[in-house]
Parts: C-alpha cells; sequence; structure tokens
C-alpha cells in the first residue's frame, strides 16, 4: 500500500542499477596509448635488430676463434691454427675500423692500438711477443708454449668481445 505521504519509507523502491559499462569500443585516449605503445615497441625494436646487426661480424669472429682455439690441442693443426690468430684480429679490425687507421699498425702501434680499443691492457709484453713469433716467425711454432697461446687467445676473446668502436661509424653502415 502506497501512502498518500511522498516522505513515507513506504514508497520506496529498490535502487534500480545502470548496466555496466563495457570494454568496447574504447574512448579515444586509449587509442592514442596503444599507437604510442605500438611505436615505442617498433622503435625498440629496431635499434635492437640495427646494433644486432652490427655486431654481426664480431659473432663471426668469436666462432672463428673459437674453432681455432678448439684445433690448438691436435699437434697437426696447431701451427695453422696459431697462424691464423693475428689474421683475424686485424680482419676484425678492418671490418670495423676505417682502413687508413688500422692497416698500417704492427708491432708496438698495433698492440698500443689493440689496447686502448678493448677498455683493458690485455695485450702485455708477453701477450705482444707471442703475437710477434705467430705473426712473423718461420717454420715450426713449438717455441710458443701453451700457457702463452692460452693468454693470448684469452686476450683476443675478451677483445673481440669488448672492444669499442665509434657509434657514427657503425651508424653509416647498412644493415
Amino acid at each position: 500500500m502506497k501512502s498518500p505521504d511522498p516522505a513515507s519509507l513506504q514508497n520506496l523502491n529498490d535502487i534500480v542499477l545502470p548496466p555496466t559499462v563495457g570494454w568496447w569500443p574504447l574512448a579515444g585516449g586509449w587509442y592514442l596509448v596503444f599507437l604510442v605503445l605500438l611505436f615505442v615497441f617498433v622503435w625498440f625494436s629496431y635499434r635492437w635488430l640495427k646494433q644486432w646487426m652490427n655486431n654481426r661480424y664480431r659473432r663471426t669472429a668469436l666462432s672463428e676463434l673459437q674453432l681455432l682455439e678448439n684445433c690448438l690441442h691436435d699437434p697437426e693443426k696447431r701451427d695453422v691454427n696459431l697462424r691464423q690468430l693475428p689474421i683475424l684480429l686485424k680482419r676484425t679490425a678492418l671490418s670495423v675500423y676505417p682502413r687508413s687507421q688500422v692497416a698500417s699498425l704492427s708491432g708496438n702501434d698495433w698492440f698500443n692500438f689493440l689496447n686502448s680499443t678493448g677498455g683493458k691492457p690485455l695485450f702485455t709484453k708477453s701477450a705482444a711477443s707471442t703475437l710477434d713469433k705467430i705473426s712473423y716467425s718461420v717454420g715450426s711454432l713449438s717455441q710458443v708454449d701453451s700457457q702463452a697461446t692460452t693468454a693470448l687467445f684469452n686476450a683476443s676473446k675478451f677483445w673481440l668481445k669488448h672492444h669499442q668502436i665509434d657509434a657514427r661509424s657503425m651508424d653509416d653502415r647498412e644493415i
């Protein structure tokens, strides 16, 4: 029964809730947020791909170095593989640094270049003399002991992984 008094509690009805708001269609601001997130994702993906492609030479050189190091234990292939190490280092340096800066380097200038671009002075006097013996000696390399070659390979591996290059020269390279 309804009371004639409009303020009576008997005149109260249940609250009718509006239907829940759906997710679709989205408001215009969400489309803008998704567009910005897509742009950021594409930009970071492009930068990562560019860096990955620019370091292709580094991955190739490290895999060649690993092959050379694996063949050192075979006495028949030891000399041939040791002689490939200086060639690998020079070829890698020539692939990223200007030819005018790298091609004519030898001796102490070459080791100073490797130390200055590698971040650490890993090519010490003993490593330098070992690399010189490997590079310029004729005949058997039996006088090069395994401890010196291990140190040289470790220094070479570190240089191949960590050498710093000018960012502008890498940006000029094509993908």
